[in-house]
């Protein structure tokens, strides 16, 4: 009788010494826990805040001869373009006439 309530006092304690560890992690890792939270909202605060920084400059500092450039660069795009388009439908006529386009 008296090995039994040795062996579960012995459990009891057990049982209670790692209740203690338990809890003593999780108070340890609660604080971790609230500042990561809290790194993470600064973060998007700060991505925020440079987005917005970035919309800032490109409406100032965006110009007329940035525009010229962008529309020039389009302008030739698709002029290459209806050339190469040109070229194919007249290789195709050939292909497919057997005689060159007039």
């Amino acid at each position: 009788m008296a090995l039994a309530a040795f062996l579960f006092a012995l459990g009891k304690g057990a049982d209670w010494a790692i209740g203690k560890l338990r809890a003593g992690t999780k108070d340890a890792v609660s604080p971790l826990t609230i500042d990561m939270a809290a790194a993470k909202i600064e973060i998007r605060q700060l991505d925020e805040k440079l987005n917005a920084f970035k919309i800032e400059v490109a409406r100032t500092y965006v110009t007329g001869d940035v525009i010229s450039r962008l529309e020039h660069r389009i302008d030739d795009m698709v002029t290459s373009v209806r050339q190469e388009m040109k070229e194919t439908r007249d290789m195709m006529l050939k292909a497919i006439t057997g005689r060159p386009p007039s």
